[in-house]
């Protein structure tokens, strides 16, 4: 799946759907809110007191003027309620601190301002890890969506997918969404409402210095806008190298096996240094656009604090500005450097996170098998299985089945035989309804199974295949999977009936024992027989048994066969051959090749005739 440009247009729906899984925590939301602006609020409130310390310590009046002249006050009008908050502090400072002696008043400072620190500080703490705790719960929640429609996706969409593309996604994709929710947010309410009162303070202290603080706005605007666009296209580049990086580590470790036995190690470190260096590279183009914003906020603030700094003083010496005033002015200054500092660092991880949410919601967005299915119910099989006129093709240009006609009976066993890539696995795969056909009709009882739920669907089919997928569990759970609160003694009689009893109580921990990732610790032919077993216990009435002995030592297909005969009684079975000596009993047997039914007989018709069954048989015979 190629990964798009996230398009300015975009941006704020992708994280509009971010933002809704929030939604059911809106209580701590508010709770982290109101911590947020408590604490930006005492933030400010410190910047005030540097006005009457200084007077404390070198006496003079008790709050210096915004700005005076020989004729008179001048500045900008601040908003009402601007205004009057910056009074009702002046008011309420000049009431708490300036009373008594000069030592009564430092003393009272200090405490004052130890308790705001102590205040400001709890709220800090408070909303810090009200951040982390919903940032957490937003993630657990997306990967949870994530991880359970990729479960609900049809076989197709996974035939053109890398696994480690998948893991990638689930992993890398949704932890770069961390910092774009709460903790964007809760910047953003933070470092705004910061800056603000600076902006103020600012204000309400010198109407001419402020103008020279918003003479570069508009420059540094501009370049951050800029900035921004390139660092979600180096972003959303970045992603696709790391699960380019992912998807090799995956299939390199999945297949070490190979790996040393053709000795390709050197190979396979060239390939991966190949894919690392990409991603490496990629990573750099974008932390060097993410890292410029910071620097450049930053030596914007510095020029306009030197101006501020030349002007400031000039009128200090003319005496049109208090100087406490003015060390309250540079104090501002200096302090909303570092709120803006941040909110130029938090657009980078915004849009590293939008960059991310746009592969997520991708597969998010892809509709699931259950989304395609009808919503019938059946209980199992009474009479026939019928494919009628059934095509098949991966692509539009390919078709690997083309009208493909024949019935099955309850309790027939069905064999498919035909040379390699001739379709035989795909023509069962169509019955589970891993793949829709692309023309024709699977039917059950005349049932249209596209018409039928899927769970109900597979509730009553069984599937052994040559490539037996165990997990890395122990060997009861693996034979008692999909069976929730099994009988051990239900779990042993299918292990018994499997041929499996034996070899499993010989291991170590008997039933209890972890066969490592694949079973890696059992041979083929005890895979094998555990997922025989398997099958055995869920008792399926329809049982698709996938060229289940085709890799086997003799030995082993022995044990698995007399296992697969004794699965297969009393079941409808469908049954794809690659020996074709293990299906010569079987009441019916189709020939494919070519994605085509080219022969449909009993083993005795079929080796009575010209065809391509007789052909295979007697080259198995002489081998």
């Amino acid at each position: 799946m190629d990964t798009q440009t996230v398009h300015d247009k975009d941006v704020g729906r992708i994280y509009v759907r971010l933002l809704r899984y929030l939604a059911s925590s809106w209580k701590r939301v508010i709770l982290l809110f109101v911590c947020t602006m408590i604490f930006a609020s005492l933030s400010g409130v410190s910047l005030t007191l540097i006005p009457p310390f200084l007077h404390i310590l070198f006496g003079g009046a008790e709050v210096g003027v915004v700005e005076e002249t020989e004729s008179g006050k001048h500045g900008i009008p601040l908003p009402g309620g601007a205004k009057h908050s910056i009074d009702t502090v002046v008011r309420w400072g000049k009431g708490i601190i300036y009373r008594g002696s000069p030592a009564q008043r430092l003393a009272r400072f200090c405490i004052i301002f130890l308790s705001l620190m102590l205040i400001k500080n709890l709220f800090e703490y408070l909303g810090t890890y009200l951040t982390v705790y919903l940032e957490q719960t937003v993630l657990f929640r997306i990967r949870n969506d994530l991880y359970g429609k990729i479960q609900m996706l049809p076989l197709s969409f996974f035939d053109r997918q890398k696994t480690g593309g998948l893991i990638s996604r689930i992993t890398n994709d949704v932890t770069n969404m961390r910092g774009a929710i709460v903790g964007g947010l809760a910047s953003i309410v933070r470092n705004g409402l910061m800056t603000l009162i600076a902006i103020g303070i600012i204000f309400y202290t010198s109407w001419r210095l402020s103008l020279l603080t918003i003479i570069l706005v508009p420059l540094n605007t501009f370049l951050i806008t800029i900035i921004s666009r390139k660092l979600r296209k180096g972003s959303l580049r970045a992603q696709e190298r790391m699960a380019d990086m992912t998807s090799t580590l995956q299939e390199t470790i999945s297949g070490v096996r190979v790996v040393k036995a053709f000795g390709m190690e050197g190979f396979e470190k060239r390939k991966f240094n190949i894919f690392n260096l990409r991603y490496m590279r990629e990573f750099l183009k974008m932390k060097r656009f993410a890292e410029l914003a910071s620097p450049t906020s930053e030596i914007l603030a510095s020029a306009a604090t030197v101006l501020i700094l030349w002007y400031g003083g000039r009128l200090v010496i003319q005496q049109s500005l208090d100087p406490a005033n003015l060390m309250m002015f540079i104090g501002a200054m200096l302090w909303v450097v570092s709120p803006i500092k941040n909110l130029s660092k938090l657009n980078s991880v915004i849009q590293q996170g939008i960059a991310s949410g746009q592969r997520v919601f991708q597969i998010i967005d892809i509709s699931s098998e259950e989304e395609e299915t009808g919503d019938r119910e059946i209980a199992g099989l009474e009479e026939t299985i019928v494919y009628e006129d059934v095509s098949f093709g991966y692509d539009d240009d390919v078709e690997v089945l083309r009208n493909v006609d024949f019935t099955i009976r309850q309790g027939e066993v069905v064999a498919i035989v035909g040379p390699s890539g001739a379709g035989k696995s795909t023509l069962a795969d169509l019955l589970p309804r891993f793949y829709r056909p692309t023309a024709g009709r699977v039917l059950i009882d005349g049932i249209d199974i596209a018409t039928v739920h899927l769970s109900s669907l597979r509730s009553f089919m069984g599937i052994v295949t040559q490539e037996t997928i165990l997990f890395n569990d122990t060997i009861f759970n693996n034979i008692a999977y999909g069976v929730e609160s099994c009988p051990e003694e239900k779990v042993i009689g299918a292990a018994r009936a499997a041929n499996a009893h034996e070899f499993i109580t010989a291991m170590p921990n008997g039933y209890q024992t972890v066969i490592g990732d694949r079973g890696v610790q059992l041979s083929g032919g005890q895979r094998q027989r555990i997922a025989i077993a398997r099958a055995l216990l869920k008792n399926p009435q329809i049982l698709i048994l996938d060229e289940a002995t085709s890799s086997l030592d003799v030995e082993s297909e022995a044990l698995v066969q007399e296992a697969i005969d004794r699965l297969m009684k009393g079941r409808t079975n469908l049954v794809i051959a690659h020996r074709l000596s293990t299906i010569k009993n079987a009441d019916t047997i189709i020939v494919v090749e070519n994605g085509e039914v080219q022969q449909i007989g009993t083993h005795e018709e079929l080796i009575g005739e010209e065809g391509t069954y007789r052909k295979l048989y007697h080259l198995q015979i002489n081998l």
